[in-house]
């Protein structure tokens, strides 16, 4: 689970550092390989120990392992700055914000090293399917996934019981569960709605372009298609009815609802239930996890996403064959990740991560299924793009702020500063 904070220093750094960015020109193709050169790994709190003891099993490596902090913003300009200097540029870096990807693949940056051919196309086939299409610009892939957040239907299940509801097939079905709890249980929620976990677990889910892109200077914004304006439909009137909650669902305001089981559901990311619901409502065998329900006029109940972390191999790495080992290494060794604090992308690990969720009381029952169902299902569309963070504040400032009413009007001027923001990205805008 991640927050996201502030860093306008470092994110002005990183913006003068890529004034003059275009597409990834292949700078650190032709640094000389030294087979027994020494890497420097960066990772976040929560990876230290255990990259420091994978660095401890694997001496050959020769890894020496750095905590940074994973503020957002601060890797990739902290890697910026590094490149620039020409000096201490780390060899493989987690992030635990995969939007940072963008800005590390442009000119003069160029930091990622495309894996295809230096990791083994077993081992990319390895993960959930789709998940590594964010990282993969011009049919180069260049992020090993570590863990997901693929979005799920939580609920409290004694409480849908005593007022006879049935837990929602469909958005439409969505929709009509929150208009009936608005009349018949006002003050009771369906969660939150904001930043992220609207724009990317709402309009993501349902195929809405707002940060779609293939390619490091290309992205398709289209609010105005039917996979954006029918979410419109079903997000306006619960917010009008304020079913869904503008508060961010650690907001200090919005805690009380799930600690005086107000919360009757919620569309949330997979790591929800333990660091965001289990903590404030610990009871156990009160809260069961469903698949996500499916958009009008959709194939599949596609996921979005909130958080996930991934690891990227550097280009100029005087040794990529042991960085981008140890990456694989973190991404897809079982003890590794049998001890993840999310949900492992690598498909064979996440079965045994599974094992251990089976066996958690505190679920009304069995959440496995539903869990591994939506880690292959999220939507295409999402992608890692240098705006993300403008683009939920924007969406928190047109959408949200609209609080439902005249919501196709608050949607169209989203969409204008989504355009914009991409273009001050320097990013061709498709769609608009």
């Amino acid at each position: 689970m991640k927050t996201r904070r502030a860093v306008a220093p470092l994110l002005a750094a990183t913006s003068l550092l890529l004034a003059a960015c275009g597409g990834h020109n292949g700078a650190g193709a032709n640094v000389k390989q030294q087979a027994s050169a020494p890497i420097t790994i960066w990772v976040d709190d929560t990876r230290t120990k255990p990259a420091q003891e994978y660095a401890a099993a694997h001496p050959e490596l020769k890894a020496t392992v750095k905590s940074v902090d994973n503020t957002h913003g601060n890797i990739p300009a902290q890697v910026a700055l590094a490149v620039k200097a020409g000096k201490d540029v780390p060899d493989a870096v987690f992030l635990s914000y995969p939007d940072e990807l963008a800005n590390m693949l442009v000119n003069p940056v160029n930091y990622a090293l495309p894996l295809n051919g230096v990791v083994g196309s077993d081992v990319l086939g390895g993960f959930a399917k789709g998940s590594t299409a964010a990282c993969t610009f011009d049919g180069k892939t260049y992020c090993l996934p570590n863990d997901l957040a693929q979005t799920v239907l939580y609920y409290n299940k004694p409480l849908f019981a005593k007022f006879g509801y049935t837990v929602p097939k469909t958005f439409d079905e969505w929709l009509a569960l929150g208009l009936r709890v608005g009349k018949e249980h006002p003050g009771y929620s369906l969660g939150s709605v904001n930043s992220r976990y609207g724009l990317n677990g709402y309009y993501g889910s349902s195929g809405c372009a707002f940060n779609e892109s293939s390619s490091p200077t290309t992205v398709t914004i289209d609010v105005k298609s039917p996979a954006c304006t029918r979410v419109d439909d079903v997000v306006g009137p619960l917010l009008a009815n304020r079913t869904l909650s503008k508060l961010d669902p650690f907001d200090a305001a919005y805690t009380p609802v799930v600690k005086n089981d107000k919360l009757l559901a919620t569309i949330s990311p997979a790591w929800m239930g333990d660091y965001g619901i289990k903590p404030t409502s610990p009871k156990k065998g009160q809260w069961a996890v469903a698949p996500m329900p499916t958009w009008k006029g959709a194939a599949t109940n596609a996921s979005g996403t909130a958080g996930g972390g991934i690891w990227v191999v550097s280009a100029k790495s005087k040794n990529k064959a042991a960085a981008a080992k140890f990456a694989t290494g973190m991404a897809t060794d079982p003890k590794v990740q049998a001890a993840s604090s999310g949900y492992p992308a690598y498909t064979a690990d996440a079965d045994i991560w599974l094992k251990q969720v089976a066996k958690d009381d505190w679920y009304a029952e069995d959440p496995s299924a539903v869990y591994r169902d939506a880690a292959g299902k999220i939507s295409p569309t999402l992608g890692f793009v240098r705006f993300q963070v403008q683009a939920e504040d924007a969406f928190n400032a047109t959408i949200l702020k609209s609080g439902g009413h005249d919501i196709g009007a608050a949607l169209e001027k989203f969409g204008e500063q989504l355009t914009k923001a991409a273009r001050s990205a320097s990013y061709s805008v498709k769609g608009d």
